[in-house]
């Protein structure tokens, strides 16, 4: 029987809370794939990080934890399968961070809402970095302010950059934690 999040989370620290933002439930679920295949894929060391490795990885993941129910389409649910993989496999094949923490959205400090969804910190020398299944700006934004806030208030010594690389449209963002959250004081 395979753990769950919650045993695991629990386990790894350190956790970052936000309550900023708000993931659709069938992003959280692909989100939640994600978080499992990075935290899996990362075990092995880069040499070992082959392309039939995180296939592997990714396909058991998406099947045990995805269904074609909550796509309007099953064509969507392929799609999206091959999507998502075609732009989180390549990342992690050369990712040389390590798994540092998470940074986790709940509504109630208790999870009774069920809306908990939580995104893996990596971290480089010199960089944090964010795999997101997410594309809008404002959630995007949203993300960056609480890992700089949240940073900011930590004992632990992050490194001033942060990039965000959404899973949803490919796209990548680098921002500099400390700008970020001297902005959101001036406000």
């Amino acid at each position: 029987m395979e753990e769950s999040y919650e045993s695991f989370f629990d386990q790894e620290g350190p956790f970052y809370p936000t309550q900023m933002f708000h993931m659709d439930i069938w992003k959280k679920a692909v989100q939640d794939v994600v978080n499992k295949v990075i935290r899996q894929a990362l075990n092995y060391p880069v040499e070992d990080r082959n392309v039939t490795l995180l296939i592997d990885i990714f396909k058991k993941t998406w099947k045990v934890n995805m269904s074609s129910g909550w796509f309007r389409y099953e064509t969507s649910y392929y799609l999206w399968l091959v999507h998502v993989s075609g732009l989180l496999l390549p990342l992690l094949e050369q990712e040389t961070g390590v798994l540092s923490g998470w940074l986790q959205y709940r509504k109630y400090s208790d999870r009774r809402d069920g809306l908990t969804f939580t995104v893996p910190i990596i971290k480089e020398t010199d960089r944090l970095k964010l795999y997101l299944f997410e594309k809008k700006p404002v959630i995007l934004s949203s993300v960056a302010e609480a890992m700089a806030i949240n940073a900011s208030y930590s004992s632990v010594i992050f490194p001033d950059l942060l990039q965000i690389d959404s899973l949803e449209d490919g796209r990548s963002n680098i921002h500099t934690l400390s700008s970020v959250h001297k902005r959101k004081q001036d406000w």
